[in-house]
């Protein structure tokens, strides 16, 4: 498989194995008693999220881990091939733009014209985050690290996952938003997904953080066609 090339990539199938080895993922390793090496997953299913002016795509490939839910984005712009690895933060659950109202997480989004009347789908999601992370020095500690919202802003998708999930439309529309960190931080990235019906106005909203990977990094083992 060539790393470089989208099309290998789109053309990646569930039950492909994927090994990442970057220093995070070796301290990992270490940390699950596997020695110094990286971390094989299994490819449980496949998000490809698509700009509706075909600007870009962005490719959830969901892993599987007994301890958090891992995703390797392969994200292309004009045929360049850019990779991250992400983990949906244990501290924030998604759900419902309603549901996250509800749990008093106005911060994700702009403030409306009429803050006394509104649509939760009408919203924006805000410039920049602010979250508390884990101190790199592994002493429990907590520091504030401010992410800021990348300059492509939100970006709308149709979106499609194989295998398709039962009960579920086959063709939906997402948006996705990329934030980064404007300090240091041992995972700079930060990312919104937002998955729902066309016309409807439910969507569900998923958070993920992570950071960037080197192609070196990563290593697949692809299923073959049948």
């Amino acid at each position: 498989m060539n790393k470089d090339e989208p099309s290998d990539w789109f053309a990646l199938k569930p039950r492909s194995v994927i090994t990442i080895s970057d220093a995070q993922a070796i301290r990992d390793s270490m940390r699950r008693g596997l020695g110094v090496r990286g971390i094989d997953y299994t490819v449980r299913s496949v998000e490809r999220c698509d700009h509706v002016d075909g600007l870009c795509t962005h490719l959830f490939l969901n892993l599987e881990d007994s301890e958090q839910s891992t995703v390797l984005l392969v994200k292309v712009v004009d045929g360049l091939v850019d990779l991250f690895l992400y983990f949906e933060p244990q501290d924030l659950a998604g759900g419902r733009r309603e549901e996250l109202l509800d749990r008093g997480m106005y911060w994700l989004f702009r403030e409306p014209p009429n803050p006394e009347r509104f649509e939760p789908m009408d919203l924006r999601y805000a410039p920049a985050l602010s979250q508390r992370v884990a101190s790199e020095a592994g002493d429990g500690a907590t520091r504030e690290v401010v992410y800021r919202m990348k300059s492509q802003g939100e970006i709308q998708s149709h979106h499609g996952e194989t295998p398709a999930r039962q009960g579920v439309a086959s063709r939906l529309l997402a948006t996705v938003v990329e934030y980064q960190a404007e300090s240091p931080a041992e995972n700079p990235e930060f990312l919104i997904l937002e998955v729902g019906e066309n016309r409807s106005r439910q969507s569900f909203v998923r958070f993920y953080q992570g950071c960037a990977l080197m192609h070196s990094e990563v290593d697949v083992l692809a299923v073959q066609p049948e």
